[in-house]
């Protein structure tokens, strides 16, 4: 079988969603399949916050014409960035006379709406009505964790497979290569896109509360992102002295920087549960360091969470709760146990997963 892989980034860019295809499509190859990819040509990292609605409708201009003039696939098979993307393949599918399948990341316009991006009215139902011709036309629609699958299901009356994001072979590598012990003083982290979706304040009033209360421990910001500033501002309202903020990792050298931090955050708005799933969290999860959650205490990702030993689980809002946690974990004195989300296993099995439904169409 052919296939025609459609996303906004592609390695050696660092998009996760891209990074997450190309190794789904060196399986496919592995198995004697013929992978073709069509991308924007623009870099993951460089986003421009003013230019952002012209740099989405560039990106599906150039994939759409890219997928018109390729090579005839059998399968389509696209990705949530940018947004609307599920429309550009559903064409590209439908003149090529190929299947579709989308693999459902962030969910569009649902996430633009909680986050205040897009307002509920004649926009928004316009482009759910072009989405929901896309979701009826699929063949397989696969979503990252079951609140996903149940939006997607109540919105669209569209059925899902889920698939949980899986950590990349060279990632794995890294982790299990590191050899890093945690850096003294204490240190929490927060590393990778400070986004519009991502809670960051409960993070840094935390912070004030444990320097407040003349404990060392650390926090440590580690990346960049829309809301980063933001947080750097209430730092500096709040006067901390203990928060340090540093440029993204390289991903060779991230689980390095992330085991060398006592406890790792995630986080993650609750307006947008079941919209997106943080690409973070995959690697967290494998590593042996707690887990801080700071997001939707009710959802799929809190529920698998509370398998951890050592995990936080905490609403937005809770900063007291929050430094308490992070004090008594630091008194503990041990870096915690992550859990098999499964690792190399959790790779295969993923992998597997998708060929069987991909070769089964």
């Amino acid at each position: 079988m052919r296939f025609l892989f459609l996303n906004q980034y592609f390695p050696p860019d660092p998009a996760p969603t891209g990074i997450q295809l190309a190794e789904l499509a060196e399986h496919l190859r592995s198995r004697g399949h013929q992978v073709d990819f069509v991308s924007s040509g623009q870099e993951y990292r460089r986003k421009n916050k003013r230019g952002r609605l012209r740099r989405e409708f560039k990106a599906l201009g150039t994939i759409l014409s890219g997928g018109l003039l390729g090579p005839r696939p059998d399968v389509v098979v696209s990705a949530s960035s940018p947004p609307c993307l599920l429309a550009v393949a559903t064409v590209v599918a439908r003149r090529h006379g190929a299947r579709s399948v989308h693999w459902l990341m962030d969910m569009y316009p649902e996430l633009a709406v909680a986050l205040g991006e897009v307002k509920p009215g004649r926009l928004s139902r316009f482009i759910q009505s072009v989405m929901g011709w896309g979701y009826r036309r699929a063949d397989l629609v696969v979503t990252l964790d079951d609140d996903m699958a149940a939006r997607l299901k109540t919105a669209y009356g569209a059925p899902a497979e889920t698939i949980h994001p899986w950590v990349s072979e060279p990632m794995l590598d890294a982790a299990e290569n590191a050899g890093a012990t945690p850096e003294e003083p204490w240190t929490w982290i927060y590393s990778g896109n400070l986004g519009r979706a991502h809670e960051w304040e409960t993070i840094v009033r935390a912070q004030a509360l444990i320097e407040q209360g003349g404990s060392p421990i650390r926090l440590r910001f580690q990346g960049g992102g829309p809301s980063w500033a933001s947080a750097q501002a209430l730092a500096r309202e709040l006067n901390l002295r203990r928060c340090e903020w540093k440029d993204y990792a390289e991903e060779a050298a991230l689980p390095r920087s992330l085991l060398c931090c006592h406890a790792l955050v995630v986080t993650q708005r609750p307006e947008t549960q079941g919209y997106l799933w943080p690409s973070k969290l995959a690697l967290a999860m494998n590593l042996a360091r707690p887990i801080l959650w700071i997001g939707p205490v009710d959802g799929a990702i809190a529920r698998s969470l509370r398998d951890l030993p050592g995990t936080g689980i905490f609403a937005p809002g809770c900063a007291g709760e929050v430094a308490r946690w992070l004090l008594a974990t630091a008194a503990n004195g041990s870096p915690g146990t992550g859990r098999a989300m499964g690792g190399r296993q959790h790779r295969r099995e993923a992998l597997a997963r998708w060929s069987g439904l991909l070769e089964g169409l």
